[in-house]
């Protein structure tokens, strides 16, 4: 009886810690994932430091005092489930200016899917991590959708809360190529 009542109060422990740890921090939530609709939009003119990407189509609208970012263009890759051959696409991250070797500020990272290619990640025929749950599209235009990783922001790097109120605010806007 007293083993059951310890293993009980242990359980009970696990999830009142979990509960609290799911309310202190709390993670990003995007845009619907299911989302078809192309969208074109502008940047608000509230926002006058943004970074253009014309390649892809997007702006990403930052707050006054990330001038001074920087881009690092890397790629993703995806672990296909044996369906299809591997998939990969750019991958841009866009730097705190505080950022140094030294200390590592939180990227803002994006995704850049085809089309063709988001419409298979859905479909579950690739990962592009072991998360439990997929990428978040953030927005998209008639060739490209963008795309937040699952978990970018879960090593807590310096300045991680305020990379997710940015993304929070829906910086990104996309347009037609």
């Amino acid at each position: 009886m007293k083993n059951n009542q310890k293993i009980l109060i242990v359980l009970a422990l696990i999830i009142l810690i979990g509960i609290g740890f799911y309310l202190f921090y709390p993670r990003t939530s995007i845009a619907p994932v299911g989302s078809s609709q192309t969208q074109s939009t502008t940047p608000p003119a509230a926002s006058p430091l943004a970074y253009t990407n014309s390649d892809y189509g997007f702006t990403f609208s930052l707050p006054n005092d990330w001038k001074g970012y920087s881009v690092v263009q890397s790629t993703w890759t995806g672990t296909p489930d044996g369906k299809i051959t591997p998939q990969s696409g750019p991958k841009i991250l866009i730097r705190n200016p505080n950022w140094t070797d030294a200390n590592h500020y939180e990227d803002i990272p994006v995704l850049v899917f085809t089309l063709a290619q988001w419409s298979s990640y859905q479909a579950g025929d690739f990962q592009v991590s072991a998360a439990p749950f997929p990428a978040a599209e953030m927005a998209r235009n008639n060739k490209y959708v963008f795309a937040l990783p699952p978990r970018w922001d879960y090593d807590y790097s310096q300045g991680y809360q305020e990379a997710d109120a940015i993304v929070q605010s829906k910086p990104l806007h996309p347009f037609n190529l």
